[in-house]
């Protein structure tokens, strides 16, 4: 029996080989993402199960436990979501009684967001999961190590806000 030779890659699957790799492995963007992707799809599967909750519910319900009423608008930096997906999270937990919409005292433009007493229940409910989840995940650091955690991700907040500031300024980014 003879062995046919290998075929060559086709056309459409033959690689293209880049100038200069990314090694994903090393790469500190790509790994945040990850692991806050492996953590978001975990606790919308826990939220899903036991309180009926996408994780966008959830953080709207824990910035609001965390901060009280706030506009949705204040909403977007600590959600980590886009101004739709916050609007749609504020629609479906009001929807089931659980936010309310006031109108802003110092703004009458304005709109803000506060838990119902059925939203704190909720809440309060969903919390000490969510403090568990966060002990699990620190227990595999030491102390000093947690320290060091929490001090290099303030450094690494700071520096992607210098960053953000310097590419909405185009002083990074030269032209193509």
């Amino acid at each position: 029996m003879t062995k046919k030779p290998a075929k060559s890659p086709s056309a459409a699957t033959a690689p293209h080989p880049v100038s200069e790799p990314l090694d994903l492995a090393h790469h500190m963007p790509f790994l945040l993402s990850e692991v806050a992707r492996m953590l978001s799809i975990g606790a919308s599967r826990t939220f899903q199960r036991h309180f009926d909750l996408g994780v966008r519910e959830w953080r709207v319900l824990a910035i609001l436990g965390d901060q009280g009423p706030v506009s949705a608008a204040a909403m977007v930096g600590p959600a980590a979501f886009d101004k739709a997906t916050v609007s749609r999270a504020i629609n479906t937990l009001e929807a089931n009684g659980h936010v309310e919409r006031l109108p802003d005292e110092n703004d009458g433009r304005k709109q803000l967001v506060r838990l119902t007493a059925s939203g704190v229940k909720l809440h309060d409910r969903i919390v000490p999961i969510a403090k568990m989840r966060a002990k699990v995940l620190e227990s595999a650091l030491t102390a000093q190590e947690r320290t060091l955690f929490f001090a290099i991700i303030e450094k690494l907040k700071t520096q992607v806000d210098w960053l953000e500031s310097e590419e909405r300024n185009n002083a990074l980014l030269s032209e193509k």
